[in-house]
C-alpha cells in the first residue's frame, strides 16, 4: 500500500475515533442514571459561596448585590439527569399548583433576604405542575439540567431544570 493511502486511512481512523469519543462523552451526559447533586456542585472547582454581608438599616435593593448576578457556572452539568435538594420560590401556579420556581439552597433566598449567586440558583420548568404540601419545606427535585441563566424580578438563577419530579425532601 503506498504511503500516502496509509496516512489517508490513519487520518480516517483518527477522524472516526475523535467524533466516536465526542458522541461517547454527550451520550454520558445524556444518560438514564441520576446524579445526587448538592450545592457546591453546582460552584466551579476553587470557588466557595461566600456569605453576603445585609444592613439592616435600610431595605436592600436586588442591584444593590452585583455579585448575585452572573456567577460562574458548571459547563460539564450540562445535559445530566440530576437529582437536587431545595427550597422552591414559586413563579407560575395554575390553578394552586406550580408549574415553575427557583430551586434555591437555604429558606428565604429571593424573597426575606438577598438573592445567593445565580450559580446556586435553578429555574425549574415542570412538564405537569405539581401541588405542594407546604413552601417552608425542602423538596428533591429530579430532571435533566442545563448551564442556562435565567433572570426574573426576584433574581438571575445560572442554571435550569426541566423537572420530572419533585418530591418532599428526607431528612
Amino acid at each position: 500500500m503506498e504511503v500516502s493511502k496509509r496516512n489517508a486511512i490513519r487520518r480516517g481512523l483518527t477522524v472516526f475515533l475523535v467524533c466516536t469519543l465526542a458522541g461517547a462523552t454527550s451520550v454520558a451526559q445524556q444518560s438514564d442514571e441520576v446524579r445526587t447533586l448538592e450545592w457546591d456542585d453546582l460552584l466551579p472547582e476553587g470557588h466557595v459561596m461566600a456569605p453576603q454581608i445585609v444592613d439592616h438599616s435600610a431595605a436592600p435593593a436586588f442591584d444593590d448585590f452585583p455579585a448575585a448576578r452572573h456567577a460562574p457556572t458548571v459547563p460539564s452539568l450540562h445535559g445530566a439527569l440530576v437529582r437536587l435538594p431545595g427550597f422552591v420560590v414559586p413563579l407560575d401556579v395554575i390553578e394552586g399548583k406550580v408549574a415553575s420556581f427557583l430551586l434555591v439552597p437555604y429558606f428565604g433566598a429571593c424573597i426575606h433576604q438577598p438573592p445567593p449567586p445565580s450559580n446556586q440558583i435553578v429555574h425549574v420548568s415542570l412538564e405537569e405542575p405539581v401541588e405542594l404540601e407546604s413552601m417552608y419545606a425542602p423538596v428533591w427535585v429530579t430532571g435533566r439540567i442545563r448551564v442556562e441563566t435565567y433572570s426574573g424580578f426576584l433574581a438571575d438563577a445560572g442554571y435550569a431544570l426541566a423537572g420530572r419530579e419533585v418530591e418532599a425532601y428526607e431528612y
